[in-house]
């Protein structure tokens, strides 16, 4: 594979979707398309560490493990909130309709900021579960609330910025024990001990190599210490338990080398050819507009793959076009290359410019993740 090739995720088998199957399968939960092949499930409980932003590529630049070792793609938009309500929901992107950090929302009729769950243009934060929670305003399933109810035990133990979050209430569930920590050290404090109590599923989910990659690159050192530092210290905690635990270390995505940010209202002729802001992630655009809207695009952001909304492309990308029940767009556009494309309220993630990694695209630094198997 070359660099810079698109990595189309592999709903068939080999995908982040597909390890959600594998944790239905080993909560006796009816699964609905095949989990990992190379997760074996004989009887044994199942813990997730998922470290965001741990790509394969930068796993092996730290070396945690080597080339050829066994990974998995990601799911497409290639972003936290994407992946992770596909791993806790068990449904593709294209069913849950979470694409990316921001998605236009059919019956809100505006641009939805998913982390804040408020409007984009607003500084709100939830200020739309007045009205509904963000679980049925995506009609997203959730695993551990399902698993909870046959008697099952399961413990999340996350950051605690995730608190009280309706975000987290899709990424992670609302079911089960929670446990929130501060830093890396009590996270594994927090994990020895819900493998000691012996849950039926633990999941615990760490962010900081994520921002650590955005700030100084996938590939700097900064990011590759704290890779070997994190899977050191959890690999440790799950040494005492591998007779009773399918133990996997993975991630939601990886993340390419940042190149140039590009600011969609520097071509005036794009905008003007939007019938709606455009949403998704800076890595991941989904247009809408008038029938000279691909003409602008083509011509002064040629830095973009554009797919247009067929069932194909939809399937490809995101597993299923059912999102167009709960939302609307005419093209998704992709970058060739490491740039990000930003629009003001719905695309500006906190004006991040400055960033030296970034995902969200199909670029293999971004969709391959490891899948480490203890």
């Amino acid at each position: 594979m070359n660099s810079g090739e698109n990595v189309f995720p592999d709903y068939e088998g080999g995908s982040l979707y597909n390890l959600s199957q594998s944790i239905l399968s080993s909560l006796d939960l009816q699964t609905r398309t095949p989990g990992i092949k190379d997760i074996p499930i004989d009887g044994k409980k199942m813990s997730i560490v998922l470290i965001d932003g741990f790509g394969y590529k930068a796993g092996i630049k730290a070396g945690l493990i080597e080339e050829g070792d066994l990974h998995i793609t990601s799911v497409f938009p290639s972003i936290t909130t994407t992946a992770l309500v596909t791993l806790m929901s068990g449904q593709m992107p294209g069913e849950h309709s979470v694409l990316g950090g921001t998605t236009f929302v059919r019956r809100f009729g505006t641009v939805v900021d998913n982390f804040q769950f408020s409007p984009a243009f607003s500084r709100a934060k939830d200020s739309l579960k007045e009205y509904v929670s963000m679980k049925d305003a995506y009609k997203v399933e959730n695993t551990i609330e399902k698993a909870e109810t046959i008697g099952k035990k399961c413990a999340i133990i996350s950051p605690d910025f995730t608190r009280k979050s309706e975000l987290t209430t899709i990424t992670n569930s609302q079911a089960g024990d929670h446990f929130y920590y501060f830093s890396i050290w009590d996270a594994v404090y927090f994990y020895r001990k819900a493998l000691e109590k012996g849950y039926d599923f633990v999941y615990l989910y760490i962010p900081f190599a994520d921002k650590l990659s955005h700030i100084y690159g996938p590939y700097s050192e900064q990011n590759l210490s704290a890779l070997r530092e994190i899977v050191r210290s959890v690999r440790k905690e799950m040494e005492p338990y591998r007779k009773d635990y399918r133990f996997i270390i993975t991630a939601d995505h990886g993340h390419v080398k940042a190149d140039s940010p590009v600011q969609m209202t520097d071509f005036p002729l794009i905008p003007e050819h939007f019938t709606l802001p455009p949403f998704g992630s800076t890595r991941s655009v989904f247009f809408s507009g008038t029938s000279k809207l691909l003409e602008a695009i083509n011509t002064y952001l040629p830095g973009l793959w554009i797919y247009d909304n067929n069932k194909s492309n939809l399937k490809k990308l995101l597993g299923s076009s059912d999102c167009t029940k709960y939302t609307t767009f005419d093209y998704i556009g992709i970058p060739i290359n490491g740039n990000s494309y930003f629009y003001p309220g719905t695309l500006d993630e906190g004006n991040t410019t400055y960033f030296n990694g970034r995902h969200g695209g199909l670029n293999e630094d971004e969709m391959l993740i490891p899948l480490i198997l203890i």
